[in-house]
């Protein structure tokens, strides 16, 4: 007996799942090795969490030390009584959303003329742009202080800004650039010839389009800016200037007498650059998905 061909492009189609497995069967595998990965990366962040709620008269714990054996808010209610936390709040804020919303204007200018645009040396340019990203903070940090210095810029927070924006740039411009060159030549070469300038091209055609580059590019100058503990620590010396990151310092010290309160104030750090991933992590994946194409 004799299949006929639809029978055998169906035998031969089961044969073939049979030895690939299955799409659920391969998501379930890596569920198996990405769950744990996941609970490992997560110790720290439960420690942290469950340390800060360690009262500070029972410095007890269970379960490998992660969790204290009473649970109680004194802490976080001690770091709010000891420090002004809504002004250092407050500096971090001012420090970190004009550097995001000047990187991304920038960096999405320079990415157009980089892009699009005739610009000489371009090459040379986005060199040096790749070498600046791949420098380590530490060794600009003298230099840096020696020309807010020279600005009058010294324990200023408009100096940092001016900083934080300075860093953020090559990797704005590296991510956003290659989202524009996803745009096809023929409609910036469309665009000319109906008439419009490179400024209207940018600002009505490439902007827009630019957005999920512009998201990726937000968060992580929003990371960067608010979880920095080094400049500001070298550039500002006035406690009123301060940004939330500087507060553990105060509960620093050989014997470390009050553990329970550096951990809650680095709880207060974290919470709003999680609540912020947690929001716009479809963004960010899209975005990096959209300049890797």
């Amino acid at each position: 007996m004799t299949l006929t061909e639809t029978e055998r492009i169906a035998t031969t189609s089961s044969a073939r799942t049979r030895r690939r497995g299955t799409p659920g069967a391969r998501r379930g595998w890596l569920h198996i090795v990405l769950i744990p990965l996941a609970l490992v990366w997560m110790v720290p962040l439960i420690m942290t969490v469950g340390l800060s709620l360690m009262p500070p008269d029972n410095p007890a714990t269970q379960f490998f030390g992660m969790l204290p054996e009473v649970f109680s808010f004194r802490n976080y209610l001690t770091i709010w009584d000891q420090n002004p936390i809504l002004l250092h709040l407050l500096n971090s804020v001012i420090i970190t959303v004009p550097s995001v919303l000047l990187v991304c204007l920038f960096g999405s200018m320079a990415s157009f003329a980089l892009a699009r645009l005739r610009v000489p040396l371009k090459a040379l340019f986005f060199g040096a742009l790749i070498l600046a990203l791949i420098l380590p903070m530490s060794s600009i940090v003298v230099a840096t202080f020696r020309i807010l210095q020279t600005m009058q810029l010294y324990n200023n927070l408009l100096g940092l800004v001016l900083v934080y924006t300075a860093l953020g740039l090559p990797f704005a411009v590296i991510i956003i650039r290659t989202s524009y060159l996803a745009i096809p030549l023929e409609t910036y070469e469309a665009a000319r010839l109906d008439g419009a300038s490179a400024w209207q091209i940018f600002w009505r055609l490439y902007l827009p389009l630019g957005k999920p580059a512009l998201a990726v590019v937000a968060i992580w100058q929003t990371m960067m800016s608010w979880n920095d503990f080094l400049l500001p620590l070298v550039t500002l010396g006035d406690n009123n200037l301060k940004p939330l990151t500087l507060v553990p310092l105060a509960y620093r010290g050989i014997y470390l007498s009050q553990p329970g309160a550096l951990f809650a104030i680095l709880v207060l750090i974290s919470i709003p650059v999680i609540a912020l991933f947690v929001f716009v992590q479809k963004y960010l994946v899209n975005g990096l998905a959209g300049a890797i194409k």
